[in-house]
């Protein structure tokens, strides 16, 4: 008998299925919410990634964490961590339209370790 070959998870469209029917849960409303209320409090700030801060649009120059806080304050009952984990979506999304090839680079060469350690140390607190 020869072997079966493992189904590929996109193959029966099981992925898009699932991924639609998360979309329409409570679970999925609430991440696409937290989603947009990130993206509209960060839609004019910036990055100073050497220093590893979020330039907030009137000057606030603030951690993840505190940018987090920031935005939760505004919104206590959009739950921390979709706030939190759409900040950091955010970061890895983040490049400046006037930015060069070169530039996009650099930018992405800092902020990765900086995500890559805010993940470490956030997962350690959380133990």
């Amino acid at each position: 008998m020869g072997k079966r070959r493992a189904e590929h998870p996109g193959e029966n469209g099981s992925f898009l299925d699932d991924f639609l029917e998360w979309m329409d849960s409570s679970e999925g409303q609430q991440s696409i919410e937290a989603h947009d209320l990130v993206f509209d409090a960060l839609e004019n700030a910036g990055v100073d990634a050497k220093r590893r801060l979020i330039v907030w649009d009137d000057g606030k120059r603030l951690s993840i964490e505190q940018s987090v806080e920031r935005i939760h304050a505004g919104h206590p009952d959009t739950p921390l961590d979709q706030i939190e984990i759409h900040v950091v979506g955010w970061l890895e999304s983040c490049a400046p339209e006037s930015c060069s090839e070169c530039q996009l680079e650099e930018l992405d060469r800092l902020i990765e370790p900086w995500l890559d350690d805010y993940e470490r140390t956030s997962r350690a607190a959380k133990k």
